[in-house]
């Protein structure tokens, strides 16, 4: 099998996550990394080979790669997928994909027309709670779905580009869109959105625009009624991302990636069963998801598409919060 020669735009702490995975694959060749602060890239580079660049530009120019991993802050998304499309090279792609749909779109154009893979790095999908629920809800074992719960909590603050909105989005858009991308996944498409949201505990951080507390209901087009809270307000050093679906025969149940609970309504009495795995690494099977779908040609678990989806969702909530009115979802 040949090697993948693998290149980054962004050489932050998230792209440091993935190269130290991705380092482990004998199918990866870690061959170039770029940075507007060169000397990441150069740093990323006398770690694990390959050449380091001040422009992405340049370095897809000049480099012969198969993949790049795009690894921005949201505000930073220009055309890197557009370019790296045209040139034949697979995109991952880190979430959100953008901070409009218009981009987004752009994105999902140029992607399909040129033929390459593109995955989102929307690694929940990959945890073991979320792919045995997956199993269960197509299984038809959990029956219809009438109720989905989910809470994204933690006590969380970046005094940077993160808290103002006009560069993150926020934090349902770039944080908490985690969850909203997994309930879509396990539920379907969301085609109506309610929310209110607001800044509850962080009123006296200078320059903060973004929301610290947000409450969402949606309407899936299965008929499903969700509701989903947020914020960065909750328990110093625990992350809560907790959420529960209610089917007629079934309900299934997660407070943390590695299990599920699973309380069997349609039984007299009601039984209940916990499923475990331990020691999953999510990323890890994201990024491999990636790479062998690049070498055998199939396609990704969460391609552009997916992303450009779950971002129209999470855009229409936060207007939905400003206007006050339930909003469609295109």
């Amino acid at each position: 099998m040949r090697r993948l020669r693998v290149g980054f735009i962004g050489c932050g702490g998230i792209a440091q996550a993935h190269a130290a995975r991705l380092a482990s694959m004998s199918e990866v060749e870690l061959a170039a990394f770029s940075d507007v602060q060169v000397d990441r890239a150069k740093a990323m580079a006398a770690k694990y080979g390959g050449k380091a660049y001040g422009s992405w530009r340049e370095m897809l120019d000049k480099e012969r790669l198969d993949a790049v991993f795009i690894c921005l802050p949201p505000f930073a998304h220009e055309d890197e997928v557009e370019v790296a499309a045209e040139k034949g090279v697979h995109v991952y792609i880190e979430k959100p994909i953008a901070l409009s749909a218009e981009l987004g779109e752009r994105m999902v154009r140029a992607v399909e027309k040129h033929g390459v893979k593109s995955q989102v790095g929307y690694q929940l999908r990959f945890s073991f709670a979320a792919e045995e629920a997956k199993r269960l809800i197509e299984s038809g074992a959990v029956g219809g779905v009438g109720l989905v719960v989910g809470a994204y909590w933690c006590r969380f603050i970046r005094t940077d580009w993160w808290i103002d909105r006009s560069k993150s989005g926020g934090q349902l858009v770039e944080q908490a869109t985690h969850l909203y991308d997994l309930l879509r996944w396990l539920c379907g498409d969301v085609e109506l959105v309610y929310a209110e949201m607001d800044r509850l505990f962080y009123r006296d951080v200078e320059g903060m625009t973004i929301e610290d507390t947000s409450g969402v209901v949606m309407r899936f087009k299965s008929g499903a009624i969700g509701v989903v809270s947020s914020t960065i307000g909750a328990v110093p050093n625990h992350w809560w991302i907790r959420w529960a679906i209610i089917g007629r025969d079934a309900t299934l149940e997660s407070d943390d990636i590695e299990t599920l609970r699973v309380y069997h309504s349609s039984r007299a009495p009601l039984t209940m069963e916990v499923r475990r795995e331990y020691g999953r690494d999510p990323m890890l099977l994201a990024e491999r998801d990636f790479i062998e779908a690049v070498l055998r040609d199939r396609e990704t678990r969460t391609p552009i598409r997916e992303g450009l989806k779950t971002l129209k969702l999470t855009l229409a909530a936060v207007e939905a919060a400003e206007k006050r009115k339930p909003i469609r979802v295109e």
